[in-house]
C-alpha cells in the first residue's frame, strides 16, 4: 500500500513538474479587427468590396511539449460582406402576372458566427535575452452562423430594399473553415503573457444552404425554375478573412 502511494505521489510530482516546465494549461482572451471578402468555387458570386469586421474570443491552450501546444476556445466573429450574382426577379407590378427577368443583384450582408477553433501551435525558444517568443499555428474552426441579414440592390426594374432583412433558411447555419496564423508573445510575469498576431481564414463549406426542404430566395436563379441543387451553375459563397488579434494569457 505504501509503495503504491509512493508511486502515485512520484507520478503526480512528475506530472506537475512537466506541467510547470511546459506551462500546462493557460487561459486568456483576445480581440481584433478582420477584413472579409467573398470567394466562389463556381464563379457565380463575385466579390464587390472588402469589408471590415470584428472578432472577440476566449482562448485556452495546453502545452503537451515545451514548444508545442493545442489551442482552442470560443470565437465570436462579427462578419460583413458584399458580393454580386445574377438572379431572375419578378418585375411585374401585378402579383398575378409572372414576369421574371434576369438581372444582377448586389448584396450586402452581415452576420455573427460562433465558432470553436482547434489549432496546433508551434512556439520558438526565447529570442535572445528577451522573454519573447514567436509562434505559428494551423488548424480549423467549426461553429454556428446566426441569422444572416442582407440588403439587395437589383439592377433591373425598381426592386430595391431600403433596409436589412432577415433571411431564414437561405444561408447554411453550419460554419467550417481552415485557419493559419503567426505572431509573437511576450512574458510579463511567470504566468502572464501578452501576444499579437495575424491569421488567415478560408471557409470550406458553402454559405448558401442546399437542403431539399429549404425555401431559398434563389428559386429563379439563372436557368428558371430549377431547385437549388439542380442548377447547372450553383450559387457558391465562401468567406475569406484576414484578421489581427491581440490578447493576454494568464
Amino acid at each position: 500500500m505504501k509503495k503504491s502511494l509512493l508511486i502515485v505521489g512520484l507520478l503526480m510530482a512528475m506530472s506537475l513538474t512537466a506541467s510547470a516546465q511546459y506551462k500546462g494549461f493557460s487561459f486568456g482572451f483576445k480581440v481584433g479587427p478582420s477584413f472579409d471578402w467573398t470567394g466562389s468555387k463556381t464563379g457565380a458570386a463575385i466579390n464587390q468590396r472588402t469589408k471590415t469586421g470584428f472578432d472577440v474570443g476566449l482562448v485556452a491552450e495546453y502545452y503537451f511539449a515545451e514548444n508545442y501546444a493545442i489551442v482552442t476556445g470560443v470565437n465570436v466573429d462579427f462578419v460583413n460582406g458584399q458580393y454580386k450574382f445574377d438572379d431572375k426577379r419578378n418585375l411585374s407590378a401585378v402579383d398575378s402576372i409572372t414576369d421574371y427577368q434576369l438581372g444582377s443583384v448586389d448584396r450586402k450582408f452581415k452576420t455573427t458566427i460562433y465558432e470553436i477553433p482547434l489549432m496546433l501551435k508551434l512556439v520558438t525558444p526565447e529570442l535572445g535575452n528577451l522573454p519573447l517568443r514567436a509562434y505559428a499555428q494551423v488548424g480549423g474552426a467549426f461553429g454556428y452562423t446566426q441569422r444572416v441579414k442582407v440588403m439587395d440592390s437589383f439592377s433591373l426594374g425598381d426592386l430595391k430594399d431600403d433596409a436589412y432583412r432577415a433571411t431564414d433558411g437561405e444561408y447554411n447555419p453550419f460554419h467550417a473553415s481552415l485557419r493559419i496564423g503567426a505572431g509573437a508573445e511576450y512574458t510579463l510575469l511567470e504566468t502572464t503573457r501578452v501576444f499579437a498576431g495575424i491569421y488567415f481564414s478560408h471557409d470550406f463549406l458553402n454559405s448558401i444552404s442546399r437542403g431539399a426542404l429549404v425555401s431559398s430566395n434563389y428559386e429563379k436563379y439563372y436557368a428558371g425554375n430549377k431547385d437549388l441543387g439542380e442548377r447547372d451553375l450553383k450559387l457558391n459563397v465562401l468567406q475569406n478573412r484576414i484578421g489581427l488579434e491581440v490578447g493576454v494569457f494568464f
